[in-house]
């Protein structure tokens, strides 16, 4: 199902656990990493048409093992802050993969298709991660941004893991969805630890379709969402309200902040589990 936010995409680009983990940690620098989409279950051999695919990996100062984050993008592709992201999530204590669906394959865009590499592409990334001496690979969990959260959603379910050929042991811990498109996933069950964190005004991806999923699967979701918020809410380039196409957008510093604190908590309890 394509992401129904076609109009804005085209056009724009439990507290921590112990003192130690919560003592700040300069990250290592960025390195580029390279890794190929999972495999399909029905396929015999890696096909050599497909393109690697490209990953930005941050690791936190230390030694491992570390609990990891794979952070999805949206259809716009890397977002200009992802270093920040990355480095906050390191500063954490945990190795952050974010993937880049879009460089090898010479995408700038996929808000108007069904983009069905994404899924296959995390699933990538989470078998790469998992082959790496310093990564606790039973303590990966998948964060989305929009489209990429609608992924996130999809690893939540795991009915879709069954389809790739992954060692048996190995799976996503937990996934976080930022403003998902919820209504994607209308009676999926999901089947491990989500967060879902949202606007209450954002009119691009509802809250009234993330509650209703929230609602099926209310032992294992956690939805959050900010008043006054709107779409994009932890988007800097939007300090500036605007409306496009019937749509506010709006950076939001006490959401953004918020935000940022529930993922840190959701992340510390999941991986002490």
């Amino acid at each position: 199902m394509t992401f129904p936010c076609r109009s804005l995409c085209r056009l724009f680009a439990v507290a921590a656990i112990g003192a130690l983990a919560a003592l700040p940690r300069s990250p290592a620098a960025e390195e580029m990493v390279k890794f190929h989409p999972a495999l399909l279950r029905s396929n015999d051999a890696r096909d050599p048409g497909r393109p690697d695919v490209l990953g930005y990996l941050t690791r936190p100062k230390g030694v491992g093992p570390f609990p990891s984050v794979i952070l999805l993008h949206s259809c716009l592709g890397l977002p200009a802050n992802r270093r920040a992201i990355a480095n906050a999530i390191a500063d954490w204590g945990y190795v952050a993969l974010f993937v880049d669906d879009f460089t090898t394959r010479s995408l700038k865009e996929t808000c108007s298709v069904d983009f069905g590499e994404a899924l296959p592409d995390a699933y990538g990334a989470l078998l790469y991660l998992s082959r790496l001496s310093d990564i606790d690979s039973t303590r990966i969990a998948a964060v989305g941004y929009s489209q990429g959260a609608d992924t996130a959603l999809k690893i939540a379910s795991t009915r879709f893991a069954s389809e790739f050929a992954l060692p048996a042991n190995l799976r996503f811990k937990a996934a976080a969805a930022f403003y998902p498109p919820c209504a994607n996933l209308t009676g999926v069950k999901l089947e491990m630890p989500t967060l879902i964190l949202l606007g209450e005004l954002d009119d691009v991806t509802p809250i009234a379709d993330c509650r209703a999923l929230a609602a099926e699967n209310r032992s294992l979701v956690r939805l959050v969402g900010y008043p006054g918020a709107y779409h994009l809410f932890d988007n800097p380039a939007f300090a500036k309200a605007g409306r496009l196409f019937g749509m506010i957008l709006k950076y939001d510093q006490t959401a953004a902040d918020k935000s940022q604190a529930d993922l840190r908590n959701f992340l510390a309890a999941e991986f002490a589990r």
